[in-house]
């Protein structure tokens, strides 16, 4: 079990028009954290870059008029979760396909594609009916595939995926919280 040396939780109303003074509240937070000081630049602005594609993609699809965003500290670790009691996660995959949460048998333990914008591929793998992970592939030939159009609302996972080290999505069935979860290695 990993033990939290620093949490801090917000609770913020869910609205496209509150992405930005959310965003700037948190990135105030952390610059001035005393437990977050540690955290390097690199890893600072990284983190701006997925708190800002996860605000957006929240308040856009969430359907929740609250969120919940916690910040957890570990010995190398820095963990934000996003959750909320809105929608369930909904991908269009595969170029067509939808999937949905909690996922249907004949679904679980795959990969799926949701994304490519030519140099990456965005996939993400559904490790139990509530719970997935998402990562990116590079592309060995650089190309525009027929997912780059279908699939443009997904480009937002994309970047929170390649600014963290790790992103997972988890529905927990019996009270419907949806919690995104991104990971950075402070080492």
């Amino acid at each position: 079990m990993n033990r939290h040396r620093y949490q801090k939780s917000f609770q913020f109303s869910n609205k496209t028009a509150d992405v930005a003074s959310v965003l700037s509240n948190c990135m105030e937070h952390i610059q001035a954290s005393e437990e977050l000081r540690e955290v390097s630049q690199d890893i600072k602005s990284r983190v701006k870059w997925a708190l800002t594609e996860l605000l957006i993609n929240g308040a856009k699809h969430a359907g929740a008029a609250q969120t919940l965003l916690h910040f957890k500290l570990a010995e190398n670790t820095l963990v934000i979760e996003k959750e909320d009691l809105g929608n369930p996660l909904l991908l269009t995959v595969n170029g067509n396909q939808q999937l949905s949460w909690p996922v249907a048998e004949p679904c679980l333990n795959q990969h799926f594609d949701i994304y490519r914008n030519g140099m990456d591929s965005l996939r993400i793998y559904t490790e139990s009916r509530n719970s997935a992970f998402f990562l990116v592939e590079e592309i060995e030939d650089l190309e525009m595939p027929e997912l780059l159009t279908n699939t443009s609302d997904h480009f937002g996972l994309l970047i929170i995926a390649k600014a963290s080290d790790h992103f997972s999505y988890c529905f927990d069935q019996p009270t419907g919280r949806n919690t995104f979860r991104i990971t950075f290695n402070l080492l």
